[in-house]
């Protein structure tokens, strides 16, 4: 090498080498579709199983010891059965029905067993107020309430003050009677559980409590004061009903007697007395038009046996012939007189002469007994003429007199009318007071006949095992549920570690290959001789790493021979891998500088143990010649270059034509030119650095720093034209990294490390 480096003016050449893919943009944009990978799911539960024991051991331990210390709920359970069938002692209807058959009915039943007016019955008849175990206000003062409360701590006056009046004080025994009450049926029904049982008209009455006598006492109280309720309900209705029918009748029963006297008195005043069917005026209508028609016939027949008997008498003879004449028994008689005397004379004029004495005498009784009928005859005949006259003048008569009633019928005609309207309205009261009186007979009758819609079918017993705390399910839920608890805070933890562990994460997030990884080594002695671990110990995983680093930088055609060393925050161990780089090349043969271009934070000489005066800045500004700066590493010929704190602007050295000359000179002196470079995130001398080199190696400490960090230093390098040869990870906790189960190089350390000398 020479011993004075010219400036010139040009940039120092570069070699071609292939570059890192960094055309893509750097961010979660460029992450590969996830797939769901099941070995890597039970890879990340093993490698957190810690997590996982620590929850289940905790949430199962705290769930166990939260169990025992609860106390046991005892519940005891009866049924009610709404009854759907109907027994009916006498066919009469029931002032209150019965319940049907549906699921709204049972809803219903059940919102009355939950009803607070029935849970106060209850707890009166229990008698549950003067019970501590109900009653908080009988207990003593716990702990809690008696020690910790703040209103405790305070004198009355300030306890008003600081927490208002206390609202007990302004209550009145009364009031806080019914407070207490109150909190009592609350309590009972927040125990109470009722439901209906699937597709039956059963009804579950539960009651869960500490004791378990009164759980079963409690829980059949409620089923017998229910079914208590519905008779009650049913008397309370029928004695209503009674109750109001009574009244209704009285009412009823004026109205009736009213209406029927309004009947009465108007009869009477229109002369409408009623006959057996009808009015009297009705009545003789009818009698007199019978009479009448019956006089008239009698008149037609009267008057044709007079002109019978008439037109007879014309005829000599005749008169003897008519129906009148021989139905009378005296002109009968007389004629079987005469049929006698006629065959007395009829012997005697064959005995004697025709002036016999005694033939006069016959002829003369003959001659009177014909008188005596012609007589009779005449007789009849003027008794049909009086009968014809009395026949017309009893037709007259009733003729007359049915015109004077058919005339007083006609006026009375609107009375009657009034007199049905009358009649109606007290047939209808008589037949709604009928009606009312003879449901009321009913129902009086069925206040002895009730019976409940529900009935008891089983009772509750007192419980022998608790119904809570269920102990054994507890724990195994509570030991289930850790395990869930477990595994989400394994991959809650997951999503939020954010930063790189393995090549195959820096490659999926960034598109930038991974050279290596260097592992973490233990020891406080050992950590501080890190840079020196590929001189005194070759066959260290470390060592190992540094050369499969070197190997994988150098593969590529043509080798790169200016390389720079960077990371994106400081202490990510670009130092260190810049230096035992710098000494496996050396220790290859090859001539290497190691040149630390850090002009704020310079570290090199720190870890070589030497001073850093005259520094790099002297040879670019040219008061120093490269031999007087440089520091030869006797044991590997390595050739380092250290700097120190610059003022003003550094970035003016870095780009200066000092700094690109000593470059030029170097390469062409050197085999490799390492620069150990400020982080990228703290300053952007990286972006002038990278114009003078053909590679840069981005270090990465493994699990520390963040993804974005790492994407926005890598995106300033990429934007900046530098090309990045690939990223190392650095200080990787081989142990944890192994149970990973990655398969990468890092793996390998921790899995196999009896091939390693650490």
């Amino acid at each position: 090498m020479n011993a004075d480096y010219a400036p010139q003016s040009e940039r120092p050449p570069r070699e071609a080498a292939p570059e890192a893919d960094l055309s893509r943009p750097f961010g979660y944009s460029g992450i590969r579709d996830v797939e769901v990978d099941l070995r890597q799911i039970l890879l990340t539960l093993r490698r957190r199983k810690l997590v996982i024991i620590g929850s289940v051991l905790l949430i199962t331990t705290l769930a166990t010891l939260a169990v025992f210390q609860l106390t046991p709920q005892y519940t005891a359970s009866a049924k009610v059965m709404i009854d759907t069938r109907r027994n009916q002692v006498v066919d009469i209807e029931s002032v209150l029905s019965g319940l049907s058959a549906d699921t709204a009915t049972v809803m219903s039943e059940i919102e009355i067993l939950n009803s607070r007016s029935l849970m106060e019955r209850l707890v009166k008849q229990l008698g549950l107020i003067d019970d501590p175990e109900f009653n908080d206000a009988l207990r003593p003062p716990g702990f809690v309430s008696e020690t910790l409360h703040p209103r405790n701590w305070l004198s009355e006056a300030w306890a008003a003050v600081v927490f208002g009046p206390d609202p007990e004080q302004e209550l009145s025994p009364s009031e806080k009677q019914d407070r207490i009450k109150a909190k009592v049926v609350d309590a009972v029904i927040e125990r109470f559980s009722i439901n209906p049982v699937r597709r039956s008209y059963v009804i579950k009455l539960s009651f869960t409590f500490e004791d378990p006598r009164k759980a079963a006492l409690v829980t059949n109280a409620l089923a017998e004061l229910y079914i208590v309720d519905q008779l009650e309900a049913k008397f309370e209705a029928t004695r209503r009903a009674t109750s109001w029918l009574s009244d209704r009748l009285a009412d009823l029963r004026v109205k009736v007697n009213v209406s029927e006297k309004a009947v009465e008195n108007f009869r009477a005043r229109q002369g409408l007395t009623r006959g057996r069917d009808s009015s009297i005026i009705v009545q003789q209508l009818s009698e007199i038009s019978t009479q009448l028609i019956l006089a008239k016939g009698n008149k037609a027949e009267a008057e044709a046996r007079l002109r019978q008997i008439e037109n007879l008498l014309k005829s000599a003879g005749g008169a003897e012939s008519a129906v009148e004449v021989l139905s009378s028994p005296l002109i009968t008689r007389l004629r079987e007189q005469e049929t006698e005397v006629l065959r007395k004379a009829s012997e005697l004029a064959s005995r004697y002469g025709e002036r016999h004495p005694r033939m006069i005498n016959v002829r003369a009784e003959i001659r009177d007994l014909k008188k005596k009928i012609e007589f009779e005859v005449s007789k009849i005949a003027k008794g049909l003429a009086n009968e014809v006259a009395i026949v017309r003048a009893r037709e007259k008569s009733l003729a007359a007199s049915l015109r004077k009633l058919e005339q007083k019928a006609a006026g009375h005609g609107r009375s009657r009318v009034r007199l049905r309207e009358l009649e109606r309205e007290a047939t209808s009261n008589r037949l709604l007071y009928e009606t009312f009186l003879s449901r009321f007979k009913e129902t009086s009758q069925q206040e002895g006949l009730q019976r409940a819609d529900a009935r008891i079918i089983s009772k509750a017993e007192p419980p022998v095992a608790p119904s809570f705390p269920k102990k054994r399910l507890i724990v195994v839920l509570a030991f289930v549920g850790s395990v869930f608890v477990g595994v989400a805070i394994v991959f809650l933890l997951e999503s939020l570690d954010n930063g790189f562990r393995t090549g195959e994460q820096i490659e999926s997030l960034t598109g930038v290959p991974t050279l290596g990884m260097v592992p973490l080594i233990s020891g406080m002695k050992a950590k501080k001789q890190i840079d020196r671990y590929v001189l005194f110990k070759p066959t260290s995983s470390v060592s190992e790493a540094i050369r499969g680093i070197r190997t994988s930088l150098m593969l590529p055609q043509p080798r790169p021979r200016t390389i720079a060393v960077t990371s994106t925050v400081p202490a990510e161990g670009k130092t260190m891998l810049a230096l035992n780089l710098a000494r496996a090349a050396a220790t290859s043969g090859q001539k290497v500088v190691l040149i630390d271009c850090d002009f704020r934070r310079p570290r090199m000489h720190i870890s070589l143990g030497i001073a850093n005066e005259p520094a790099l800045a002297d040879v670019i500004t040219g008061n120093k010649k490269f031999r007087e700066v440089a520091r030869l590493e006797m044991e590997t010929g390595l050739m380092v270059v250290p700097s120190k704190v610059v003022p003003g602007n550094p970035l003016d050295l870095l780009d200066s034509d000092g700094m690109r000359k000593l470059v030029r000179a170097l390469r062409d002196e050197f085999d490799v030119v390492i620069f150990d470079c400020p982080p990228v995130l703290a300053v952007s001398d990286v972006k002038i650095i990278g114009q003078y080199t053909d590679k840069l190696i981005y270090t990465v400490k493994w699990d520390a720093v963040p993804r974005e960090a790492v994407l926005s230093g890598l995106k300033q390098v990429a934007e900046a034209g530098v090309p990045v040869a690939g990223i190392v990870l650095t200080y990787v906790n081989v142990s944890s990294h192994a149970r990973y189960g990655y398969g990468d190089s890092a793996y390998y350390y921790g899995r196999y490390k009896e091939y390693y000398a650490d």
